[in-house]
């Protein structure tokens, strides 16, 4: 059905070839099947949602525009969270993770993520309801918020939540509980800022009391203030009366020549734990991986412990105030507690506590270096200083459809005094600049005209000597041009993917079939030369008995497909009207009408087969499907329309058919129409 997924930084690549395609079972390959992972991706996405919040900072990045990139702009702060929704017909997954959407998140990186599933026979539906308000709140902090990118977002949560709505939820007996803790600043003065540590103290404490006992894992910190801040918010929120027991577990480097150890942490994380009475280890987390491969920690861990609970901390809040939410400073962070309570017999906790990563413990801390924060240690801070477009550049939305143009949503108040706007990429073009803006009347919404069929890759906006690339969403993808390799495939090459059982195997058979191979060698393959082959000279199959009685199996598949149940009107819109959809397939055979010049009638009466198959559909509801009320007022007035377009397309074939055949015609299509 669709994801919505937030990051810092961000590899388009990675989300579009690796993430989307594996949620949606897309089976090309994009590296070595490009033409069939394009069409296949085209098509599912085209019944679907997916949308990526993105630190401001980072989101002016090429992108197919079959998705949206939606930068969150927090003042002061970053878009710091990682979460992500996945949603299926009956199912949906919520993901809390460290890692951000790149490749050393994915792939190099100590990383930690947790899964939280849901169906309609059970799951945490508070948990899903707190991610979708938060993702919500993000929606709410990206600039120009009334464009279509946005509003697609705020759908397909509230449709979520429709959706989840009458689903069962946890058993009130579990011994397990997960919860979403947040770290978000107030939009206003006048709000209340949520803080990450904060909340996951006040559900241990309705738990049973504060921990007594806490383990740190980070891979970044601030320097001594701001450490020694975020240490004594944690040991002050812990238990009293008793020895707080504290781990700190920070990343370390090995001198090779000298064996000495030193700490990439402030020294002052264990001078603050010692002056609020903790007992505190000091451990280092592990640089290398089971098979001794260098990796880069950058999973964040808070464990707390009290008399009755075990408790862990998981998700993208670094050891520091603005991860935490202390001071008045707050990144956009989420994180997932997840909450044992301690059982005669139980396994849970012990199995909760194994989570932690194998350490190894400092014997005397205060003599190793300690060096103090290392940016280079996180991969969010190694990443290259870029500058952000002026916060009076709101939003830019490419209008697919005629008259095509790019319409930019501006804050005239916040512009700077002199601004480009141009495209980047293969086709560049100057867009606009402030000297005629201005002279135009400064409005704070422009329509920028595009002649091309193809819309702009990038768009690059200039001032004061900097630039920056501003993300760019389409208004109306349903209408966006089809890929040019698409030109070459016939009627039967598209319906045989329409009828397909296995739509994926037929586009990767159809793009197999139209790459350019080596004839030579195909022809060495062979272990009888063509010209000799008898079997070649006369091909049954080629006969028209063969080819009616196989059209005929393939259009009653093509039914079947129609039939099956859809899971919302985008699915079936795009079923409909998508890249490959009913409406494309008529376009191709009304073409192949017109360009016959010796089967004619044939062809016209495969048009006219091709409209009685669509006028005996019977759609096929569930449950959690659309329901055929819907699907017939939908499917219906686009049979209509669809069946007026043809009887006009072909019109001019009238003369180069019998009699019988077009009133034949005619008959199929009032019957239709009836």
């Amino acid at each position: 059905m669709g994801c919505l997924t937030s990051t810092y930084t961000f590899h388009p690549g990675l989300f579009d070839e690796q993430c989307l395609a594996r949620f949606f079972s897309i089976e090309s390959e994009p590296n070595r099947e490009d033409l069939a992972f394009l069409l296949e991706r085209e098509q599912r996405l085209g019944g679907a949602y997916a949308g990526v919040l993105v630190d401001h900072t980072q989101a002016g990045v090429e992108h197919s525009y079959r998705w949206d990139v939606l930068p969150v702009r927090i003042p002061g702060a970053k878009q710091h969270a990682k979460l992500s929704v996945l949603v299926w017909h009956e199912h949906v997954r919520v993901i809390v993770t460290s890692a951000n959407l790149t490749e050393p998140g994915y792939r190099t990186n100590y990383e930690v993520a947790v899964p939280v599933d849901l169906s309609p026979g059970g799951g945490n539906k508070e948990l899903l309801a707190d991610a979708t308000a938060f993702l919500k709140e993000l929606l709410d902090r990206v600039p120009g918020t009334a464009n279509d990118a946005v509003d697609r977002g705020r759908k397909f949560l509230a449709d979520v939540e429709r959706r989840t709505r009458r689903w069962e939820g946890l058993s009130s007996r579990e011994s397990t509980r997960q919860h979403l803790v947040c770290t978000l600043s107030p939009r206003t003065n006048r709000g209340t800022g949520r803080s990450a540590l904060g909340e996951a103290l006040a559900v241990c404490r309705s738990k049973g009391g504060s921990p007594a006992k806490a383990w740190v894992a980070s891979p970044f910190f601030d320097g001594d203030d701001g450490a020694s801040s975020a240490m004594a918010a944690l040991v002050k929120g812990m238990a009293r009366g008793g020895k707080r027991k504290l781990r700190l577990c920070v990343p370390a480097q090995k001198d090779e020549a000298s064996k000495a150890w030193r700490l990439l942490a402030p020294k002052a994380l264990l001078e603050t734990a010692r002056k609020h009475d903790a007992d505190t280890s000091v451990e280092t987390l592990p640089p290398l991986d089971e098979d001794k491969n260098l990796r880069v920690w950058h999973a964040k861990l808070l464990a707390l412990q009290g008399g009755s609970y075990t408790a862990m901390m998981v998700g993208s809040s670094n050891f520091t105030v603005a991860g935490l939410g202390l001071d008045g400073r707050a990144n956009a962070e989420a994180n997932l507690l997840t909450v044992v309570r301690h059982e005669s017999f139980g396994r849970q906790a012990g199995l909760l506590e194994a989570v932690w990563p194998a350490t190894t413990e400092m014997p005397n801390p205060d003599a190793v270096e300690w060096r103090g924060a290392d940016p280079a240690q996180d991969e969010e801070e190694r990443v290259t200083p870029t500058f952000s477009v002026p916060e009076g550049f709101l939003a830019a939305t490419y209008r697919a459809s005629e008259p095509r143009a790019v319409v930019m949503t501006l804050e005239p108040s916040k512009l700077p005094a002199a601004w480009r706007l141009s495209t980047a990429g293969r086709e560049v073009v100057d867009l606009l600049e402030s000297d005629a803006w201005h002279h135009s009347g400064a409005q704070p919404s422009v329509e920028i005209p595009w002649s091309l069929p193809s819309p702009p890759e990038k768009l690059l906006v200039r001032w004061d000597g900097h630039e920056a690339l501003m993300p760019l969403n389409v208004e109306d993808r349903a209408v966006l041009p089809p890929p040019p390799q698409l030109a070459s495939m016939s009627a039967d090459d598209m319906l045989g993917v329409l009828a397909a059982v296995d739509p994926s195997a037929a586009y990767r058979a159809w793009a197999k079939s139209h790459q350019h191979s080596d004839s030579a060698d195909d022809d060495l393959d062979s272990a009888v030369p063509i010209d000799l082959d008898p079997l070649r000279r006369y091909d049954l199959h080629t006969t028209f008995l063969h080819r009616v009685r196989r059209r005929a199996r393939v259009l009653a598949q093509l039914r079947a497909n129609v039939e099956r149940p859809v899971f919302g009107r985008q699915a079936l819109e795009w079923r409909l009207r998508g890249l490959v959809g009913i409406q494309a397939l008529a376009d191709r055979l009304a073409r192949e009408v017109l360009a016959s010049t010796t089967n004619t009638s044939e062809t016209l009466l495969t048009l006219a087969d091709f409209l009685i198959v669509l006028g005996e559909v019977q759609y096929q509801s569930t449950p959690t499907a659309l329901r055929k009320e819907e699907f017939d007022e939908v499917f219906m007035a686009f049979l209509l329309e669809m069946s007026r377009k043809l009887r006009g397309d072909v019109e001019p074939m009238r003369e180069r058919v019998s009699a019988e055949t077009w009133q034949f015609w005619e008959q199929v299509v009032r019957r239709v129409r009836a």
